[in-house]
């Protein structure tokens, strides 16, 4: 079954940026104040799509963790869209959200994991 999402409110991360692990695979780590209870759960799964919103013109990434908590992650073309016009967003990747300032953020550090992420891109967007 297709996920439909019925997420009412999205955030826009206040640092993001994209690391890579030294096996090649890409992260998009995301700083999201918002979502720090998501560090302390077990995904047992999770389903998400991409949504394009014409009047933000942004990309909407839903997500909705063990059938039940549901969220959204705006990324806006002149803010964190940016990245998703990277190679990287070109390919599977990681997405690990933190509530931590990137500045400040260790390896040791818990984040909350979303693997094999692809983008699904509008034609309407053109990016």
């Amino acid at each position: 079954m297709d996920y439909i999402p019925q997420v009412s409110t999205g955030y826009y991360p206040e640092d993001a940026g994209w690391a890579s692990r030294p096996d090649g695979e890409n992260i998009l780590l995301l700083c999201i104040p918002e979502f720090n209870y998501l560090i302390t759960f077990q995904v047992k799964s999770y389903d998400y799509t991409w949504l394009y919103n014409q009047e933000l013109d942004a990309y909407i990434f839903c997500f909705k963790v063990n059938k039940q908590s549901e969220h959204a992650v705006i990324f806006k073309k002149d803010h964190a869209g940016v990245l998703l016009q990277e190679e990287f967003a070109f390919k599977p990747f990681t997405i690990a959200i933190t509530h931590k300032d990137l500045g400040t953020i260790s390896e040791k550090d818990p984040v909350f994991l979303l693997n094999d992420i692809e983008i699904s891109r509008s034609e309407i967007a053109g990016w």
